[in-house]
Parts: C-alpha cells; sequence; structure tokens
C-alpha cells in the first residue's frame, strides 16, 4: 500500500478534495492523508461541491501537518503552485507532484458565483487525482 499525502496551506478545499478522490480511485491501493502547514476550517463550499459530485466530506475536519502521526510517504501532492516552493521537507523522499488549480476561496461575488468556483476545482482535483492514479498504479475502479 503505497502512502499519499496531499498538503495546502490550510486544509480547507483542494486538499480535502483530493484526500476524498485519493480514497475513491485509490481504494485499497492508497492510503491517504490531507494537511495544511497550518490548520484551517473545512470551507462549507468545498462540502458542498463534493456533495454535488456525489463524494460527501461532511466527516473531514482541518488538520495541521503537525497533527499527522505518519512520518513516510511515498508521494506528497500539493494543488497549489504557490505553495510548492515551502514545502516542508520530509522523511522518506517522498516524489512530489505540483498541480497549478486555483484557490477557489479567493472568487469574489454571490454564493452561486462562489460554489460554481468550487464546482469548477473539485472537478480539476477529480480529472487531477484520477491521472495520477491511472498514470501510477492503473488501478483505477
Amino acid at each position: 500500500m503505497k502512502k499519499v499525502l496531499v498538503i495546502s496551506e490550510k486544509n480547507e478545499a483542494r486538499s480535502q478534495m483530493a484526500e476524498k478522490w485519493l480514497n475513491y480511485y485509490g481504494k485499497k491501493h492508497l492510503k491517504v492523508w490531507s494537511a495544511g502547514l497550518e490548520k484551517g476550517k473545512i470551507s462549507v463550499l468545498a462540502q458542498k461541491a463534493m456533495a454535488e459530485a456525489v463524494m460527501d466530506i461532511p466527516e473531514y475536519k482541518s488538520k495541521a501537518l503537525s497533527e499527522i502521526k505518519e512520518e513516510n510517504f511515498d508521494y506528497v501532492l500539493c494543488f497549489d503552485k504557490e505553495l510548492s516552493n515551502r514545502l516542508p521537507e520530509l522523511k522518506g523522499n517522498p516524489e512530489v507532484k505540483v498541480f497549478d488549480v486555483p484557490n477557489p476561496a479567493r472568487i469574489e461575488g454571490e454564493e452561486k458565483v462562489k460554489l460554481q468556483a468550487y464546482n469548477a476545482v473539485c472537478n480539476a482535483v477529480d480529472d487531477a487525482c484520477f491521472v495520477f492514479v491511472q498514470e501510477h498504479f492503473q488501478i483505477v475502479s
């Protein structure tokens, strides 16, 4: 079983989405954690976007990297290109993959407009996770 860490600034949306998608596509082949450099609060709009994709994450909680007990990862995935130069050094020399997915929290406007942004990000994260799993493990259900 390969160990994957999805890391972000505050673990509020993209990394939470990726954790769920990777658990779905990787099933019994991946063990997945998500965490932020610091702990934030999971976005309600991220939860709504995932629910619309039939991937509920209401049980997910924001976590700081310091809360993750696992120390060795095979892969570290980052969905924030701006964060990629600030990633901490992790034991085990994991392969780092960086995806340039915009932060939906930066979108301004009415809730409907914001939710559209979260839906687009949800789809982008889904696509990236699907491709990652397929390219590295060929285990997609």
